[in-house]
This record gives C-alpha cells, structure tokens and sequence, in this order.
C-alpha cells in the first residue's frame, strides 16, 4: 500500500486537532484540581472555640461610632466560610468584614476584605497551609482587641491552655529527672561492675 502523503492541508488539520486535545486535556486537569478538597477543618475550630470566650474587639457600631463588641456577636462560621465583621453601620459605605474561605479554584484558604457598598473581595492572605491561616487571623485579631474589656485571666481556654502547659512542663522535667537518675545509676554500676552492666536503653517519649 502506498503511503499517503501528508500535504499541507493535512498537517494544518492535525495542527488544529493537536491544539484543541491539548485544551480538553488542560481543561481536565483543571477540573480535577478544582474538585479536590482544600482542607479548613482546623481554621473553622479555632474560630468557633474563639466564638466562645468573654474576647472584645473595636469595631463600629450602627450608628458610626466606636464600638466594643464580644467575638460572638462580631464572627459566624457557617458552611466553610467565617465571617468576622469590623463595622456594621448603617452607612453602608463604611461596612465591612474579613472572610476566610477555601477557594478550589486556586486550591488555597484565602482571607478576603469586604468593605463598602456592593464590596469587591480584596484579598489580604493566601495559603494551603491552616496553620499559616490560622497566625495571620490570630494577629488581626489580637491588634483589634478591646484590652479594658477583654481579661485574660478570665477565659476558659486561656486557663485550659496553661493547665496544659503546666502539665507538659511537669512531664519535662520528669522525664529529665528519670534520665539523671538512670546516669547517676549507671554511673555507680560501673564503678563498683565494670562497663559491662549497662543499663537497658529507655525509649524516652518524643
């Protein structure tokens, strides 16, 4: 069979082919990208356990003016997005939130500013990572609260926080003092034995 010659048409329509396989290709990629989760587990529970305690933010109030506003009056966490509104004046011009969501387009947590009449979403912070999110709303959270309301020694987590604090410091210093006496011991043992008694090996916990 003789073989076909490829003419100029014929390679301008596999060019054409080639070009638009690549696109659906790039389009399913695209797709399966976007459907992965984007996880926000972690930045949810941290913003509804902050929800719970006696914590003041300064805001601006209805009419305009300065307000001191408890977190759970302030922030919502519904349906993967939390909200965190700064001002709720009448004026809408001056209104405005933080917004943390996932975006499965980017595959990223983004931190959005919503502020004024039909607000357009400024992005302030982006990243995969929860942890990173959850430091960047930790600090705009803390230059914002209202230290004359808000009392450390007061909250319920706070006082959960140092009892675990103190727990694991109380497990360090056990820990230290489990492997001096263990050297201390060891120490007598090949004085009066020689190097060949060696003590077993502990796993200490990490």
């Amino acid at each position: 069979m003789k073989k076909q010659d490829i003419t100029k048409g014929l390679k301008y329509f596999f060019k054409k082919l080639e070009k638009k396989s690549a696109e659906l290709d790039e389009e399913r990629a695209s797709f399966v990208a976007s459907s992965r989760d984007v996880p926000f587990d972690q930045v949810e529970t941290f913003s509804r356990a902050l929800m719970t305690q006696n914590i003041f933010i300064h805001t601006v109030g209805v009419n305009g003016k300065h307000e001191s506003t408890i977190l759970s009056k302030a922030m919502f966490s519904i349906n993967k997005v939390v909200r965190l509104y700064y001002s709720t004046s009448f004026d809408e011009s001056v209104q405005g939130y933080i917004r943390l969501r996932p975006c499965y387009k980017q595959q990223l947590i983004v931190v959005e500013r919503m502020h004024g009449y039909r607000p357009k979403p400024e992005l302030l912070y982006a990243s995969i990572d929860e942890c990173h999110v959850i430091r960047f709303f930790s600090n705009w959270i803390a230059k914002r609260i209202d230290w004359n309301k808000t009392k450390i020694g007061n909250l319920d987590l706070y006082k959960r926080f140092k009892e675990v604090e103190r727990q694991e410091y109380e497990e360090r210093v056990a820990e230290e003092i489990a492997q001096l006496e263990a050297m201390e011991l060891q120490k007598t043992l090949d004085k009066h034995f020689g190097k060949e008694s060696r003590l077993p090996i502990r796993n200490m916990a990490p």
